[in-house]
């Protein structure tokens, strides 16, 4: 029988084929991508410091029915997806820093290093759970590694899908 969600959120064991077959599948039909952001935090005497990071993950429709607008059904239906990614990828034991999913924004975004595809972006903000303006520590960091390794572990790429840069090469 297969751990239950609430089972994982207290176990360090490696997930079974049952829970990484969905977001992994949703990587794909996606093609997710990720791209890692500094959070800044600007104190009183106006320094500019470090207090976490935002990860960004990007996905585009998948065959869409009709040419994909701002804020349509199948953006929200890319949108729950992202988010049900971001939920598999997130630290399930209580930590000393904090997550912030992104709430839809119904806009398509695009970007060069992705050939301009229409992409839908869910973005993770990783903090400190007490203090948000103290400096960047080992948590954080440590929060931000794991979730790029599990991405990794779903097969989503760092800024780019490699199709895309092959397609455009032909």
């Amino acid at each position: 029988m297969a751990n239950s969600g609430l089972d994982r959120q207290y176990s360090q064991a490696a997930p079974s084929d049952e829970e990484i077959d969905k977001p992994m599948k949703l990587v794909k039909q996606h093609k997710v991508c990720w791209e890692v952001w500094p959070e800044y935090h600007i104190d009183r005497e106006g320094k500019k410091i470090q207090i976490g990071f935002e990860l960004d993950l990007m996905g585009t429709h998948y065959r869409p029915e009709h040419i994909p607008e701002p804020g349509c059904e199948e953006c929200l239906e890319v949108y729950n997806d992202l988010k049900h990614i971001a939920q598999w990828i997130l630290p399930k034991e209580k930590r000393d820093s904090r997550y912030e999913v992104g709430v839809f924004d119904a806009s398509i975004h695009y970007a060069s290093q992705r050939e301009f595809r229409r992409d839908i972006i869910v973005p993770i903000k990783i903090l400190h759970r007490e203090g948000y303006h103290r400096p960047l520590d080992d948590c954080e960091i440590r929060c931000l590694n794991e979730m790029k390794e599990k991405l990794k572990e779903l097969g989503a790429h760092e800024r780019d899908w490699p199709e895309l840069a092959k397609e455009t090469k032909k």
